[in-house]
């Protein structure tokens, strides 16, 4: 989940975050390939995606009937949700990727999955990036839990010596973390089970095969001990009642690390 950049993440201007992005880049085929990805997710989101990524769709409607220009989905996102778009183009080390997201910067990549992953794709793209994710920005109650937990786990991470087992095991269960809420997250809406996850809603091939697969209630230990693929379909869907729910495994999330400082 994380990305590459060889900025300076403690010095990044807003001038920085869209650094070398060269709209005038892509070609008719990148054009192309995203006018078929929009049209399969769109298809295969009805009935299964949650409300607040309808609401933040329906804002950005227009943005993603074509491919998108960064610069005003970045003028648009910032000037109503406060977020702002960083292009990228790697992975970036753990830290400095929650930092980043704790600033409501969120890292992007730019490339447009290739035709072989139509239906899916490991590596975060474009097209995985904006359309999985950022709609939900638009909801004040997501936005703060995904800005505070990233907070939360960027000074735990920190206040942990590099290179030690205990490190590598933060990293490793806030990556199950991440992956079981932002990326294959599901959620109640009037009794129903609705995605919110990123991975989910930017692939139809995920977001049919949620409809058929096993979910399980969230919780917090059972997600730290579950372990993932980011190459394949979710082996597992964890599901909670509200994003209130999710901020309150912060709290928990505290007792586990013995973080007793605030949360922002």
């Amino acid at each position: 989940m994380s990305r590459i950049t060889n900025l300076n993440v403690d010095l990044i201007k807003d001038s920085d975050l869209l650094k070398g992005f060269d709209f005038t880049s892509y070609d008719d085929g990148d054009r192309e390939r995203w006018k078929v990805l929009i049209e399969g997710v769109l298809e295969t989101q009805k009935g299964i995606c949650c409300t607040s990524y309808e609401s933040g769709m329906s804002v950005l409607g227009e943005n993603f009937s074509d491919l998108p220009n960064l610069e005003d989905l970045n003028n648009k996102l910032e000037r109503l949700t406060g977020w702002k778009v960083m292009a990228v183009n790697g992975l970036l080390p753990c830290e400095d990727f929650y930092k980043l997201l704790s600033r409501k910067i969120f890292p992007s990549a730019t490339f447009v999955r290739d035709w072989h992953s139509q239906t899916f794709t490991g590596y975060p793209d474009l097209f995985h990036d904006v359309v999985g994710h950022i709609p939900l920005f638009f909801d004040p109650e997501f936005s703060n839990f995904l800005q505070k937990s990233s907070a939360l786990i960027y000074k735990i991470l920190k206040a942990t010596p590099n290179g030690s087992a205990i490190k590598e095991r933060m990293i490793q269960n806030f990556s199950r973390y991440g992956w079981f809420t932002w990326e294959a997250g599901m959620i109640y809406e009037n009794g129903w089970p609705k995605a919110y996850g990123g991975a989910i809603l930017s692939s139809s091939g995920e977001t049919e095969h949620v409809q058929t697969s096993g979910i399980t209630d969230f919780n917090l230990l059972e997600v730290f001990n579950t372990p993932y693929t980011d190459k394949e379909y979710s082996s597992k869907y964890f599901i909670v009642d509200s994003y209130q729910e999710l901020y309150n495994t912060l709290e928990l999330i505290k007792t586990v690390y013995h973080y007793e400082g605030p949360i922002d």
